[in-house]
């Protein structure tokens, strides 16, 4: 772990060159390396806190003007880490940025390690572990979906829902604490059955906020979907039409698609990577059967697949042998060409698709698209799919925490039920209680800081 006591500085805006940039100092040392490198245009008996001042930035060796800034101060521990920072305003140039930062590290700073700004808001109680590791999510955020959801566990959403249950669940070992410690005197502890019913109630919350893991993983992660089907089905104009632009080469001519062709589209807010292959045949030379055998391969890798089928051709054995390959995987069943004639009755198309969501689209004129995605975004969300408030459990590391919680839980609540000593119910619970303090860092979570911040990115 490095020294939490140094001054760390490091450039908190995206790197390159840009109209600004934005450089962040923390530490004890702050102020001090300010007075030294940065000057005023009007004379300040000290730097105002929460104000911009705009002056020049010089070499406080040489004298020399490096750039003209704005710098605002923020005095601990009313600020970002809860110490005393500087935020330097330049021009946003790579070599403006980087004797800024030359200057601040011959007066005493150091740059910063990844993520040490928000590890240093965390240990000095700005805001709890959830919060922090929500961070990242807010800055690496593509939709405003996905912003959102981070936003809501960077105001500390997580910590306020869990803080009745984890009152909850100490009411619970206060009353069986009481009762170890005080056997002999005639207490009024509440019955078993009466805590039975509590631990039962914080069981339900838990698998709650477990089973929202699910939708929450794709909302943090995104998805893929593989757009699959047998040559000139129109997968090609699908994909388009699902990005809204031209991207894959479209022909009247099968096998035009000869390698994988993916692109980044978003589905109700949620990233999505599309990717197009080659028709599903046996190849009619060795260019194209490799393209085949790429998409046979893309199907264990991807979170979905999409099978497009052409209702305006009869139901052909290749459909069925797509039917037979695809038919342990996820899928929905997309009957392109709405816009011609359909040689497929209704019952033939329920029975093809059989318990995968099916819709008709057409490629071509757009009809059914919106259906499409609304028909894939409940397939991989079930019926969680149209819930967009509540808690929603996006990180690894906290549902782990509330799985090991509820097993702890679970233990308990089995030991009370089967009549034994008050003791061995409270090891579970609190081993419970230390998991669900696991996810806020409200218990011994050390080992994990490195492994948290160390994924931040420089100047967060």
């Amino acid at each position: 772990m490095v020294d939490l006591r140094d001054t760390i500085c490091a450039l908190s805006s995206a790197p390159g060159r840009s109209g600004i940039a934005v450089v962040r100092l923390s530490g004890p040392s702050c102020f001090g390396i300010i007075a030294r490198v940065f000057t005023p245009h009007r004379a300040e008996r000290e730097m105002p806190a929460r104000r911009a001042v705009l002056g020049r930035v010089c070499d406080p060796h040489t004298g020399s003007e490096l750039d003209e800034a704005l710098v605002t101060c923020f005095r601990s521990p009313h600020s970002y880490t809860g110490e005393d920072v500087a935020e330097v305003s330049v021009h946003g140039s790579p070599v403006v940025v980087s004797h800024l930062l030359e200057f601040f590290c011959r007066e005493g700073a150091r740059l910063a390690e990844p993520g040490e700004f928000t590890l240093r808001a965390f240990l000095n109680g700005r805001m709890d572990l959830a919060q922090a590791e929500a961070v990242r999510d807010v800055v690496e955020a593509n939709t405003l979906y996905q912003l959102q959801v981070a936003a809501r566990q960077r105001s500390g959403e997580l910590s306020r829902q869990l803080g009745p249950v984890r009152r909850q669940l100490a009411d619970v070992i206060v009353s069986l604490e009481t009762a170890v410690e005080f056997v002999e005197e005639d207490l009024a502890i509440e019955s078993r059955t009466l805590l039975a019913g509590k631990l039962e109630g914080v069981l339900e919350e838990l698998s709650k906020w477990i089973d929202s893991f699910r939708r929450g993983r794709i909302v943090r992660n995104g998805f893929s979907l593989a757009i699959m089907g047998r040559p000139n089905v129109g997968k090609s104009s699908l994909f388009n039409a699902l990005l809204a632009e031209e991207r894959s080469i479209v022909t009247e001519m099968p096998g035009t698609t000869r390698d994988l062709v993916s692109e980044f589209a978003s589905v109700g807010g949620i990233p999505v990577r599309l990717i197009d292959t080659a028709g599903l045949r046996d190849g009619e030379n060795k260019i194209e059967q490799i393209g085949v055998d790429r998409s046979m391969r893309v199907m264990a890798d991807v979170d979905a697949i999409l099978l497009v089928l052409d209702t305006s051709r009869h139901w052909c054995e290749q459909d069925e042998h797509l039917r037979t390959r695809l038919s342990s995987l996820s899928c929905v069943a997309a009957f392109n060409k709405w816009d011609l004639p359909s040689v497929w009755v209704p019952e033939q198309k329920a029975e093809y698709a059989a318990l995968w969501p099916c819709i008709d689209v057409s490629a071509l004129t757009g009809a059914g698209i919106e259906s499409l995605r609304l028909a894939i975004q409940q397939h991989l969300f079930g019926d969680g799919a149209a819930e967009r408030d509540g808690l929603l459990v996006t990180n690894l590391r906290h549902c782990r925490c509330l799985e090991a919680a509820r097993e702890a839980l679970t233990s308990a609540a089995c030991t009370l039920g089967n009549g034994l000593s008050e003791e061995f119910v409270l090891v579970d619970l609190h081993r419970g209680l230390r998991k669900l303090g696991e996810i806020t860092g409200e218990t011994s979570v050390e080992e994990l800081l490195g492994e948290i911040f160390a994924r931040f990115c420089i100047g967060k």
